[in-house]
């Protein structure tokens, strides 16, 4: 199960052969939200609560990169047909570029991170602005390796094992080093800059040789992209209370409803926060009303170092052991059917 589509090889640095002469024009605004107008062209089903959903992550990235958003960023859900004439290349899955977001899915944060992280004067060199979007992003991407992160650095291309342990790279860098100094970094390292540049800069913003970041992340865990990511919408929710014989949470998942996200392959969402207060081991059981597959996602906040990630079926009950934290729970169906889904969690003696 997923919340939505992997990030994509974003084309997210302008490439000089394109001005603004040769671009098309942005689609009609379809929708319009505080920090985001939307534009439908594509005629895929888009479920109620994706472009509130979109909005909301928009005002939270802006609120962590301390930005003001002036003008509501601009994003359009096209045709797939239609993702090389906005995009430039036909195996791409959206793109962001002269404050534009284009997406082949109704829901793709990684190109909104791109769009925020620009309103705030970030820079950087590829590497680090598709591995911050990586990070900061919605992200399920499979089926990826951790490649030395100098090679990744030093050579980055357009391959998912080079966007995920450029993502992985980012969390590091944030968690231990601060969100205000890696936005220094952004800042003043130029988009075309080679390593020597990029590690002058890394240095000065960082407080340490970019050199001896590298030696520490190889110390760093490793995780899925999904919890690596830095789900600020999820995680950012006022957490579920617990009743006296645990946590039971039923959410109402129909694509009509302004709550549900999606659809991502053939899949509606919506989450919910939730506070452990105390280590030990907890049974989650799940339950549905539909027959199609439907399911609980849980995921802890935190970083690799903290890292948890299990999916549990409807009407399957599993034990964890679980640490003191935020998580947040994804309550996923098919997209076919409306369905009432229930997460019951309790403390076992």
């Amino acid at each position: 199960m997923s919340s939505s589509p992997p990030a994509s090889s974003s084309l997210s640095l302008l490439f000089s052969m394109f001005s603004l002469a040769c671009t098309p024009s942005f689609p009609d605004v379809t929708w319009m939200g505080d920090y985001l107008h939307v534009a439908q062209e594509a005629t895929g089903l888009v479920c109620e609560g994706s472009n509130p959903y979109q909005d909301r992550y928009v005002a939270r990235l802006a609120e962590l990169l301390d930005v003001a958003l002036d003008e509501p960023i601009r994003f359009a859900y096209i045709e797939r047909e239609e993702i090389e004439t906005y995009c430039f290349q036909e195996d791409f899955w959206g793109c962001y570029y002269d404050d534009r977001a284009y997406s082949i899915f109704p829901v793709l944060t990684h190109e909104l991170a791109h769009a925020v992280a620009d309103r705030a004067g970030w820079q950087g060199t590829r590497v680090f602005v598709e591995g911050f979007a990586e990070a900061f992003g919605s992200n399920n991407k499979t089926d990826v390796e951790r490649v030395p992160i100098r090679d990744v650095v030093e050579r980055f291309t357009f391959n998912l094992d080079n966007y995920y342990t450029a993502g992985l790279f980012v969390r590091f860098l944030v968690e231990d080093y601060g969100l205000e100094n890696f936005a220094a970094f952004m800042r003043t390292t130029e988009r075309d800059a080679d390593f020597a540049a990029v590690s002058i800069s890394f240095e000065a913003a960082l407080g340490v040789p970019i050199e001896s970041a590298f030696d520490a992340f190889d110390a760093y865990p490793t995780c899925s992209a999904w919890a690596n990511q830095v789900a600020s919408v999820e995680c950012g929710q006022e957490p579920s209370p617990w009743g006296p014989d645990g946590l039971d949470i039923t959410v109402a998942l129909d694509c009509e409803e302004d709550t549900t996200v999606g659809p991502n392959n053939d899949e509606m969402s919506s989450s919910r926060s939730l506070e452990i207060t105390e280590d030990g081991t907890y049974e989650l059981a799940v339950s549905s009303t539909s027959d199609k597959t439907s399911g609980i996602r849980l995921s802890h906040c935190g970083d690799c170092r903290e890292a948890f990630d299990e999916i549990v079926l409807a009407d399957t009950s599993r034990t964890f052991d679980l640490s003191a934290g935020r998580y947040f729970a994804l309550f996923v169906t098919d997209v076919g059917q409306p369905a009432d889904v229930t997460l019951k969690l309790s403390k076992t003696p």
